[in-house]
């Protein structure tokens, strides 16, 4: 085969490849997991968790806040940083009135002095269920 058509065709088959990406992406969703079941391995995965706020806590210099949420399995840390919770309250989410909501979160999965986390995707990755 000639130069030009191996170019062609590799050509081609990046372009299919890229397109099938862009209109891919928007169906991939992050894995639903139940707090027990967050390990190491996940470590900077992006996960979404369902459960009931049982706790708004907001950090010292009152930049960020901290949300103790479970779901039955267990307890989970879920952080929010300023940035996003001020995004939040421009969308008419007040952050320390989801005590006892129904929530599902979407962010990625940390570990912070031993213990795992998760950090708020953005604004739109809390949603109240009930």
């Amino acid at each position: 085969m000639e130069d030009e058509k191996i170019f062609k065709i590799a050509l081609l088959t990046s372009l299919f490849g890229i397109v099938g990406m862009i209109f891919t992406a928007g169906f991939i969703s992050p894995q639903k997991v139940q707090i027990e079941d967050l390990n190491l391995g996940m470590i900077d995965k992006e996960v979404s968790v369902e459960g009931v706020v049982q706790g708004v806590k907001k950090s010292k210099n009152g930049e960020t806040y901290f949300i103790d949420l479970t779901d039955g399995s267990g307890r989970l840390n879920l952080v929010i940083f300023q940035s996003t919770a001020f995004d939040m309250e421009k969308n008419n989410i007040n952050i320390t009135k989801l005590n006892q909501r129904r929530v599902n979160v979407v962010g990625n999965v940390v570990e912070y002095q031993g213990t795992l986390e998760l950090i708020l995707k953005d604004a739109k990755s809390l949603k109240i269920l009930a």
